[in-house]
């Protein structure tokens, strides 16, 4: 009996994360949302198509029509203390925590490349901006801001 008690307690501790983890519903957030190219700032060419559906619980996925014409879809869940992986993004994981009902901080490793993120969403609703920093797979710094609209 003993053995099975310290069997569960060393499971337990090794497994925290998931065990407090808790979604992040997107409230305000959810629907979907289109890039307003005018407004952005991209590190290199800008796509041709940015658009991200947040589902009402929390789930983010991206569509996205490179500036090469390529289509690119992935999409994770976000969990509160929780790295959790991109699907669609090779060795991508991201950490994402909700500061308040306007403003989500991320912290993204992206094949060993960490970056940071945070999106602000406007007052009425209606405007998020995203601004991620981080360096390339070069080892360069970018800068990136994403102004996206509701649809």
């Amino acid at each position: 009996m003993k053995l099975r008690c310290l069997a569960l307690t060393l499971f337990l501790l090794a497994t925290p994360g998931a065990l407090l983890a808790k979604d992040i519903p997107a409230g305000p957030w959810a629907g979907t949302w289109s890039f307003n190219l005018q407004k952005c700032k991209f590190p290199g060419n800008p796509p041709q198509k940015d658009e991200v559906t947040i589902a009402p619980d929390g789930t983010v996925t991206v569509n996205e029509v490179s500036s090469e014409g390529k289509n690119i879809t992935w999409n994770y869940k976000p969990q509160e203390g929780v790295a959790v992986p991109v699907q669609g993004r090779e060795n991508v994981t991201v950490l994402a925590r909700k500061v308040n009902a306007h403003r989500t901080e991320q912290t993204w490793n992206m094949n060993g490349k960490p970056a940071k993120s945070f999106a602000i969403l406007s007052k009425d609703g209606k405007t998020q901006t995203f601004t991620m920093d981080g360096v390339d797979k070069d080892g360069k710094p970018f800068h990136e801001v994403v102004v996206y609209e509701k649809q």
